[in-house]
């Protein structure tokens, strides 16, 4: 008889690190300070600070970690992690995964917001929300999307699905594209995203993913009203893909 033993390997391993950043992690080494709307990388992680509005900025550290300030900001996003060329999908890529520790600080008057992996891929368009938090008094609902598919068990916790088509900005400038979100049903401040599970669920769901321009952790806070203020701090924030042949295996046992 066949079988591989190399997620329950994988399982523990992540199991095992998500208690120890979850328990000891802090920001390190060289960082930067974004004041205003800016793509960059640091240490070879890509990153981003966008707001409309409002006094903001974002400190992105070189091992993945970043920290979010806004005061009186309409829509602020910003976000640290992997970066692709929109050449390969992201079965060629490999498994991808995000460990990620948020700390919440006088957050005020957020209307909608998500924390956990965000993205986008070509061919097709799509822009892509894994919430595993929110800023916001309350959990992102309906609102988010046109279709909602339902909950459903992914990496052993329970998401609503959700897909969206919009026309306005985009990686591509503006023009129409697709929403995806998954929502956790129980916020978690700290652990590990199993990002391919939602992209193979999406999948199966007839939701096509395209060619991967990027997978970040992201921290988005929004107001209908004057604007939302606040810090959302990541001690730890890291995006990385698993290569299942380079991990221990056993392939044959009789």
């Amino acid at each position: 008889m066949k079988f591989t033993i190399v997620p329950v390997i994988l399982s523990l391993i992540t199991s095992t690190l998500a208690q120890s950043f979850c328990n000891t992690s802090g920001h390190s080494g060289q960082s930067v300070t974004e004041r205003s709307n800016k793509v960059g990388s640091i240490n070879g992680i890509g990153y981003e600070l966008w707001a409309d509005s409002g006094n903001n900025s974002a400190t992105f550290y070189a091992d993945g970690s970043f920290s979010c300030s806004f005061q009186n900001a309409k829509d602020y996003l910003c976000r640290s992690g992997l970066s692709f060329d929109s050449t390969k999908t992201h079965q060629q890529i490999g498994h991808l995964y995000a460990d990620f520790k948020l700390v919440k600080q006088n957050i005020q008057n957020v209307d909608y917001s998500y924390v956990g992996v965000y993205g986008w891929t070509r061919s097709p368009l799509v822009e892509f929300y894994i919430v595993d938090n929110w800023l916001s008094q309350y959990r992102p609902s309906d609102w988010v999307g046109n279709k909602k598919y339902g909950d459903f068990t992914i990496d052993g916790a329970t998401y609503t699905v959700y897909e969206n088509t919009r026309y306005g900005a985009s990686i591509d400038g503006d023009t129409q594209f697709k929403q995806y979100f998954s929502i956790r049903q129980q916020a978690r401040d700290c652990g590990t995203i199993d990002i391919t599970a939602h992209f193979e669920q999406w999948e199966k769901l007839g939701m096509t993913m395209g060619k991967m321009h990027e997978a970040k952790v992201l921290g988005e806070a929004g107001s209908n009203g004057s604007g939302t203020s606040g810090t959302a701090d990541f001690p730890y924030a890291k995006v990385y893909v698993v290569y299942y042949q380079n991990l221990l295996s056993i392939n044959d046992i009789k």
